[in-house]
């Protein structure tokens, strides 16, 4: 039995629906029962796929009832990069359960902040293999900055964008659907935050983003930039994004496990 477990933000949700619908050697797919999960259990029903919800203290009796390649997949919640610590810590809490259960994790997140620059080296003797998502767009492989890198198709490609539209704020098909979530707007328990068009335009804003990543899960795509750009006063200008790193890196870390001689 070989298990492959999954630890990642939710803006990474979309991705991964798309490389698990397009595993064949994904088994059996489990999913940790929890809030942040729920939108990705509806995704991969409507693909077709019929993924086990469960808490973590009742996945050890189901895998060992099981000889194939698994998937275990924990989201964790939209917004906790805007206090790296408190990603850190979450996200370590994480992996050290998952690692009972699995013999690799990914984590779809990118070094956010610097949050996980140190996580190979708060881990030396960790017992199972663990990678961020990889971005090789340089010719080496390099722990990706954030998630809009990841949609843009590497560090190199989004430092070329950013340097003629450096008043642009990037939205994918999950960023657009949670914006209002993940700044927690009308949230009172963090009073010094105002995500108003006044401190965008102060923060050098003028645009909106929209990153075309190929996916379609999310029907208002469409309606939700409007609905940003209205809210700021942006225009909105489009690029055409991708899956690649997302795919690469789970094939990379499947390829690992499942035959780590060839690696």
């Amino acid at each position: 039995m070989t298990v492959m477990g999954i630890i990642g933000c939710r803006i990474f949700e979309d991705e991964i629906v798309h490389v698990l619908t397009n595993d064949p050697e994904a088994k059996k797919i489990y999913l940790i029962k929890n809030e942040e999960n729920t939108g990705l259990l509806h995704k991969l029903k409507s693909q077709g796929l019929d993924p086990v919800v469960l808490p973590f203290y009742e996945l050890r009796t189901h895998l060992k009832q099981r000889n194939e390649f698994s998937v275990i997949v924990q989201l964790q919640e939209i917004g906790l990069h805007t206090d790296p610590s408190r990603l850190k810590s979450r996200t370590y809490t994480n992996l050290n359960l998952m690692s009972r259960f699995a013999d690799g994790v990914l984590l779809f997140y990118g070094l956010c902040g610097h949050a996980f620059s140190r996580m190979q080296k708060d881990f030396p003797y960790f017992r199972c293999s663990l990678k961020l998502l990889q971005d090789r767009s340089e010719g080496k492989t390099a722990p990706l900055e954030d998630c809009i890198a990841a949609a843009l198709g590497g560090n190199s490609r989004y430092r070329e964008i950013l340097k003629s539209h450096s008043d642009t704020f990037f939205l994918t098909p999950m960023w657009a659907g949670n914006w209002k979530k993940a700044f927690r707007l009308g949230d009172e328990s963090i009073p010094d935050f105002e995500f108003t068009p006044e401190n965008m335009r102060e923060l050098g804003y003028r645009k909106v983003g929209k990153i075309d990543t190929g996916l379609s899960y999310d029907p208002d795509f469409e309606k939700n930039i409007e609905e940003f750009a209205l809210t700021f006063g942006f225009e909105i200008i489009e690029f055409k994004g991708g899956t690649e790193i997302a795919q690469k890196s789970y094939r990379l870390m499947q390829k690992l496990l499942l035959n780590p001689l060839r690696v």
